[in-house]
């Protein structure tokens, strides 16, 4: 089975997400232009360069602000303040995002079917950023280091496979795991951008720092997380958007940390996107990503089909 990085949509916090915060998704591998004059923008979402980071990178000094709790919600410090405890910690440990996904093709006038299973894993760490290695980053600026593992599966058994069967071609097609790191500076009031990415978050409405919408549901508090790709091409429609659920109370109150934080999110992209998947541009077959994930702090709760299937295959992912 060959490796890519660029087999999911990114569920970063800092796009839709977070990843960008606004994840994620990621958190990447974005829309390639050829029909229409290609802008830097599309080719920089192509893919991260990197498929893992260097270890040194996960010992630098983590970053753990002085206020963990009592967020004023209406002002933009507090409400980043808020997103990153929703989507990473601020307590300085490493963040897992594990998630279980469904992917379905859409072709253009016929009924469409499910395509694969995925499993995936985001593992975060939020740090402190050092001025000589990003001298033009704003002062209060953090980084976060970021990986992504994912791995297809079987859509009905769920089990890993080497080949899915694409109904619209009418045929088997390999199928690809995918392997990519990266790193995010993230600014004091919102905003940030990639490091490895020139321009990754230009396009994407999420990097803009503004207050990201919150909204209480019983005695949870939801964080919405929108990618809005504007730029034109045959990608179009691209977009996602992500749901961060987690218990108010955990969330305001300064002695609760670390605490679980239910991840939903659903992107919407063109089939051909993936290499793997057996399209070529132009082909307007649309893949329609829905993912349920949960965010962790102790490998202990770790999904058990997380386990079997991407960690024993990459446990070095952690």
């Amino acid at each position: 089975m060959s490796k890519n990085t660029s087999d999911d949509i990114s569920h970063s916090p800092s796009r839709r997400s977070a990843l960008k915060l606004g994840g994620l998704v990621a958190l990447g591998a974005l829309a390639k232009m050829q029909v229409l004059p290609e802008p830097a923008i599309a080719q920089n979402r192509t893919q991260p360069k990197n498929t893992s980071l260097a270890p040194e990178l996960w010992k630098k000094t983590p970053w753990v602000p002085e206020k963990k709790g009592n967020f004023d919600l209406s002002k933009m410090s507090d409400n980043n303040l808020a997103t990153m405890k929703i989507t990473n910690n601020l307590m300085g440990e490493k963040t897992y995002i594990p998630m279980i996904t469904r992917a379905l093709l859409g072709p253009q006038g016929k009924g469409g079917a499910a395509f694969y299973g995925h499993v995936g894993m985001w593992t975060w760490q939020l740090q402190e950023l050092d001025p000589e290695e990003y001298p033009d980053a704003p002062a209060g600026s953090m980084v976060q280091r970021a990986m992504y593992t994912g791995m297809i599966l079987d859509p009905r058994t769920y089990e890993p496979v080497e080949t899915v069967y694409n109904h619209v071609l009418d045929r088997d097609v390999l199928v690809e795991d995918s392997l990519s790191a990266e790193s995010y500076v993230f600014y004091p009031r919102g905003g940030g951008e990639s490091v490895d990415r020139e321009g990754f978050m230009e396009d994407d409405e999420t990097s803009k720092a503004r207050l990201r919408p919150m909204a209480r549901f019983g005695d949870d508090i939801c964080l919405f997380l929108d990618g809005i790709f504007s730029s034109e091409g045959p990608h179009q429609p691209r977009m996602d958007t992500s749901t961060w659920t987690m218990d108010y109370a955990d969330l305001m109150l300064p002695d609760r940390q670390l605490r679980p934080v239910d991840y939903n999110f659903a992107g919407l992209l063109r089939a051909w996107e993936r290499d793997w998947t057996g399209f070529d541009k132009p082909d307007q077959t649309q893949m329609l990503w829905n993912v349920k994930g949960t965010k962790i702090h102790d490998l202990d709760d770790m999904p058990e089909i997380i386990n079997r299937t991407l960690l024993a295959k990459y446990p070095d992912r952690i």
